[in-house]
């Protein structure tokens, strides 16, 4: 499956797909009224409310590679470029284009801008 290449549509496709994976699991969920903050869902893991950011990629060389960092585009953030913080958010789920699922603890993150989805992180596979 390729994705789009308009980057707010890929971006409506992972949410897609995080919400149903996490409703498959039988996870309470909740989506954020705006896009202001730092993660996509909210999602009652074990009677705990976490964050989560979701990023997808379609692009690999080895291995898949997410870019984590965000490129501002509205008139107040044009060229600023904000970092990946792991205290912003408590789990990243990554969509690759094959469908696959990573949800990484955010705490076993060190990258900042860009995340190479090696055998590091294959334990995170869901």
């Amino acid at each position: 499956m390729k994705f789009f290449k308009n980057s707010k549509k890929q971006g409506d496709m992972g949410l897609g797909v995080a919400i149903g994976y996490f409703t498959s699991k039988g996870y309470t969920i909740g989506i954020p009224l705006t896009d202001s903050q730092d993660y996509d869902l909210i999602v009652d893991i074990g009677n705990k409310l976490s964050r989560v950011q979701i990023k997808t990629t379609g692009y690999k060389r080895i291995n898949y590679e997410v870019n984590l960092s965000v490129k501002g585009g509205n008139r107040t953030s044009i060229g600023k470029i904000k970092k990946f913080d792991v205290n912003q958010c408590d789990y990243l789920f990554v969509v690759t284009e094959l469908l696959e699922k990573y949800l990484i603890p955010s705490q076993e993150l060190v990258a900042k801008h860009c995340l190479a989805l090696g055998l590091k992180y294959e334990k995170y596979k869901v």
